[in-house]
């Protein structure tokens, strides 16, 4: 008997366990490409229906935000959500737009939103569906009849304006410097035109005190530029570049430079926030006037230029790469050129593992702003002349390996100590 009963509560437990729907949150993994834009402990506090866990094997969705900047100053993010485990195969692209004027508040409130629109196909697979609420406000200006089209129409023709100005002042009692800096932008985007204008003016003074008097180093720039660019088809556009500049540091007094550029994109440009294979070339004249005569004996001259580059940037759940070539020389002698190389890739290698390196490499053969002579020993000290190099380089590289509790869905805001940003 007491095995007839044994069993049949047996069979009734097992029954239960596996007729008990599954009551676990959707393990959430937050891949930002750039994560200074995204507020992981706001986004954390904000969503409670699931659990944020720090490692993309252990997650159900895993969701990878990449960004791109229009010329207007706004950011478009796409939130690519990919399903794993019991949402294997379940994948979404969800894309929304930052407005420029934007805070940091409204933007990471905005990205809470379109994160929870995401996932709520994932959370209605769940019993912790039944908790969901969905609510949509009443379009008041559909309700009072306001849909005409004058009311949709831009006033500012999608032109975005921005100014600005900065200065510092430092010192103690063996030498000071001040600074000042100011610019303009304005910059229209659309889908078959971009154009972008700025102007900056920055100059700075540092002064050094010895036993011998004060010394005096100055260092100033004027730059300004314009850039057009007219799209053709989904994989080609042409466009204009040109660029103004005076700058003491590089010997130029009056430099101007006016070159059309060609451009092909391998993957339609729709595709760029995720894969993005471009050529580019840039011919044009350029004209320099000199602070001071060149190793060359210029004070001035006119100039050919031309430049290809090659640019390559892949957003995947394992990592992203962003590579580059860009190659320039002048008609007049093919001798002066400059070759560059540049990228970084970031690779999550396993569990917790992962991985990065970036760098840079140039050959130099294009200094033709030098000036003549040799620098002197404070000049050197102090960085405030350009001097001749046949090449450059930095690289960097680490790892990061994670292990333990796989959740983060916990935010303890104690001892946090002080944070805030100055943006001008």
């Amino acid at each position: 008997m007491r095995k007839i009963i044994f069993v049949t509560l047996a069979i009734c437990f097992f029954s239960l366990a596996h007729s008990q729907p599954n009551t676990e949150k959707v393990k959430v993994f937050l891949d930002c490409t750039q994560q200074w834009l995204c507020d992981f402990d706001f986004v954390r506090t904000e969503m409670k229906m699931v659990e944020f866990v720090r490692d993309r094997f252990q997650s159900d969705v895993h969701v990878l935000i990449t960004t791109e900047y229009s010329s207007t100053g706004g950011t478009q993010q796409r939130l690519n959500l990919l399903g794993q485990k019991r949402f294997a195969g379940m994948n979404d692209t969800l894309t929304f737009f930052s407005d420029p004027t934007a805070t940091d508040d409204q933007k990471r409130k905005q990205l809470v939103q379109y994160l929870k629109l995401g996932l709520t196909r994932y959370i209605a697979k769940t019993t912790s569906g039944s908790n969901l609420q969905i609510t949509y406000p009443v379009d008041s200006s559909a309700s009072s009849g306001n849909t005409s089209p004058e009311a949709k129409k831009d006033k500012w023709h999608y032109w975005v304006y921005q100014f600005g100005a900065s200065g510092s002042f430092n010192g103690n009692q063996n030498n000071r410097s001040n600074s000042v800096y100011g610019y303009f932008n304005a910059d229209k985007e659309t889908e078959e035109w971009k154009a972008s204008f700025h102007v900056s003016a920055d100059k700075s003074n540092s002064i050094y005190k010895d036993s011998s008097g004060e010394t005096k180093f100055v260092r100033k720039n004027y730059n300004s530029g314009l850039t057009i660019a007219k799209s053709i088809n989904k994989h080609w556009s042409y466009g204009l570049s040109s660029y103004y500049q005076n700058t003491l540091y590089n010997n130029i007094k009056n430099g101007f430079i006016i070159r059309p550029r060609l451009e092909f994109s391998l993957f339609p440009y729709s595709k760029f926030n995720s894969q993005r294979i471009v050529i580019q070339y840039l011919l044009g004249p350029l004209h320099n006037s000199y602070y001071d005569t060149t190793i060359y004996f210029k004070t001035s001259e006119w100039q050919v230029q031309q430049s290809i580059n090659i640019i390559t940037s892949f957003n995947k759940p394992w990592g992203n790469i962003n590579l580059g070539i860009f190659w320039s020389n002048y008609f007049d002698d093919l001798s002066k050129n400059n070759l560059s190389f540049n990228g970084a890739v970031n690779w999550k290698i396993a569990k917790g593992l992962n991985f990065g390196i970036y760098g840079f490499y140039g050959l130099i053969h294009d200094q033709i702003t030098l000036r003549k002579g040799a620098a002197t020993r404070d000049q050197l000290l102090v960085n405030n002349r350009e001097l001749l190099s046949a090449f450059e380089y930095n690289l960097g590289l680490g790892f990061s390996y994670r292990f333990g509790s796989i959740s983060n869905s916990i935010v303890n805001p104690r001892f946090k100590g002080l944070n805030y940003s100055v943006n001008f």
